[in-house]
């Protein structure tokens, strides 16, 4: 349990394209939206999670076809993500409350999903520590406690981007945003290209 605490925090502690949600979500709305995305990602773990002790992980890396659907729809919706970023003039237009809510946790959750990075995680890295058969409910463990640490390492980005965010401000968000933009396009580049 240790060994794959110790490796699953070095996983979520590198940042990837859902700390740059968490960034966007900051610095364009705020803490409590920041807080949404990573509540989305923590939904979309434990989906992945849910799907492993199913099964359906292993069907998907299995059939060919469906992870290269995964793989393609990941790199599509940061692309889209990205050149929104890139081509966004200045604050988001205003929104209800409660639809920027939804965005920021909708955002999250398609994030994780559509990440077959983290499918990998579900599908080669958790079964590395099994020791029991059927595994099912250490799958289940292994999969709430890396979603847990995957979650708690966006909290403190967003707490440390809430900090930042009195610092930065006017043409720096701008530049700091349009370069997350270039980020996750190059993310989902990565992914098309990626075989």
């Amino acid at each position: 349990m240790l060994a794959f605490i110790a490796l699953a925090a070095v996983i979520v502690a590198i940042p990837g394209p859902s700390v740059l949600l968490v960034m966007k979500a900051t610095m364009l709305r705020g803490r409590a939206s920041a807080m949404l995305v990573a509540l989305g990602v923590l939904c979309g773990d434990l989906v992945w999670a849910a799907a492993a002790v199913a099964g359906i992980t292993a069907l998907i890396v299995a059939s060919g076809p469906a992870f290269e659907a995964l793989r393609i729809a990941g790199a599509a919706y940061l692309i889209y993500l990205g050149l929104r970023l890139l081509l966004a003039r200045g604050a988001e237009p205003g929104h209800a409350p409660q639809r920027r809510s939804q965005r920021s946790f909708v955002e999250g959750l398609l994030c994780e999903l559509s990440n077959p990075k983290s499918l990998i995680v579900f599908t080669s890295v958790i079964p590395q520590f099994l020791s029991t058969d059927p595994p099912a409910l250490e799958v289940a463990a292994y999969g709430v406690l890396f979603a847990a640490l995957g979650f708690a390492s966006l909290m403190v980005y967003v707490w440390a981007l809430s900090a930042g965010r009195r610092v930065v401000r006017g043409k720096l968000t701008d530049r700091l945003l349009r370069g997350s933009g270039a980020v996750l396009i190059a993310f989902g580049v990565d992914l098309v290209a990626d075989r």
